[in-house]
């Protein structure tokens, strides 16, 4: 279902920061922001950026979702997606009810070998195949967690497999846009962790909660969760070990977006090192260790997306010159660095390019680009600064619902 032209982020924050009886001057002012930037957004004609979506939420007093105008129920209705919600919502729900007696849970290898395949349809970004079946396996192992004794070697793996089970639950609801279904699975991934006594496993979940604290604007909180995450890292019984290196360079990369966020050049720059010199340590790309994706590539990815999230157009556009994606590169990492690279595009007017970024992006992760309000954004804007769009332009409009 095409949405009105108006309809767009823009939009929204106008009239949320007239509902609030704020002019543009005082929402850029508290918000932090230039107000020509404030004006340009409103206008549809530049995009809004995670950050300063997040920075007006947070003096608007609304959720950012909202903003965003998430979830796209029209395209999730086309995709059949819509009707996988409730599933997973009520799954998510039975945490605590003991063991289902209508199920008859596998083996563990068997249960593994799927929860690690479902781990790897999250990061191809293949939506509708993890919803389909995320919550028969979150049931199954609800059920194998009840039953099995505690500090036992199936209890600790069954554990660690929940864990994983409602991570991918936290990045197919956050990807669709049902946030506070993402928080509530991100909740149990980590009470699952604790269970699973793996500290690693509890740091990619507080990665994963900086990112939910940067949504919402609070970088210092999410400052504070990222050194917490460090601290179990430095917990683990082999803090030099390929894991520990991975799960650690992840987090100074989710350090240097959260600095990136907060305009802190510096910071940036000695988490990107930091990051780095983790990755070197390990000497490969490890797409699959603690699904962390993390390796030297990730490291490279890192550098344009800070330098377009501080403005550095030039030095983004230097750093894109030197990455190349592996062939078993994570699609996510992928579509997600495509969709970056429009936005820095159309920022510098350059429409050709930021289209063929934009076509890019689709070809990768179709169901990443659909849902992504930063796609949508993006393409909205190279619409209204154009008095008639191209062929392609209009076609990608017309895919994500304009």
């Amino acid at each position: 279902m095409a949405h009105n032209a108006e309809d767009h982020i823009g939009a929204r924050i106008a009239d949320y920061r007239k509902l609030r009886q704020l002019t543009q001057t005082g929402l850029a002012q508290r918000a932090y922001v230039a107000r020509g930037t404030i004006a340009k957004v409103e206008a549809g004609l530049t995009p809004a950026t995670p950050a300063i979506v997040a920075a007006v939420a947070r003096v608007l007093e609304v959720d950012v979702a909202v903003l965003n105008g998430q979830p796209y129920l029209s395209e999730m209705q086309q995709d059949k997606l819509d009707r996988l919600i409730t599933p997973l919502a009520e799954a998510l729900d039975m945490y605590d009810l003991g063991p289902d007696l209508d199920i008859t849970p596998r083996s563990m290898s068997e249960i593994s070998s799927e929860v690690e395949q479902l781990c790897a349809n999250a990061c191809a970004t293949e939506y509708k195949g993890v919803g389909v079946k995320l919550p028969g396996l979150l049931s199954e192992l609800n059920t194998v967690v009840s039953l099995t004794p505690e500090r036992s070697t199936d209890r600790r793996d069954a554990t660690a497999c929940l864990s994983w089970c409602y991570w991918v639950a936290y990045e197919f609801a956050y990807r669709l846009g049902y946030h506070q279904l993402a928080a509530i699975a991100l909740e149990r991934m980590g009470w699952m962790a604790e269970q699973a006594q793996d500290p690693l496993l509890m740091a990619i979940r507080l990665s994963k909660r900086s990112s939910m604290l940067l949504r919402r604007g609070n970088n210092q909180m999410a400052l504070k969760v990222l050194d917490r995450g460090h601290h179990l890292v430095s917990q683990c019984d082999e803090s030099g070990s390929t894991a520990a290196l991975a799960v650690t360079g992840t987090l100074h990369l989710a350090g240097a977006i959260a600095a990136a966020q907060a305009k802190d050049s510096d910071a940036v720059g000695g988490n990107l090192e930091l990051a780095r010199k983790a990755a070197k340590q390990i000497g490969r790309d490890v797409p699959r260790v603690y699904w962390a994706s993390f390796g030297l590539t990730n490291v490279t990815h890192y550098d344009v997306a800070t330098a377009v999230e501080l403005g550095k157009l030039g030095a983004a556009m230097k750093s894109a010159k030197e990455l190349r994606f592996p062939p078993d590169h994570p699609k996510m990492r992928v579509g997600r660095y495509h969709i970056e690279m429009a936005r820095a595009y159309s920022q510098m007017g350059k429409a050709e390019a930021a289209e063929k970024a934009l076509h890019r992006a689709r070809e990768v992760a179709p169901q990443q680009a659909r849902y992504h309000p930063l796609m949508r954004e993006t393409i909205a804007v190279l619409v209204r600064r154009q008095r008639r769009a191209p062929q392609g332009l209009a076609s990608l409009a017309s895919w994500v619902g304009m």
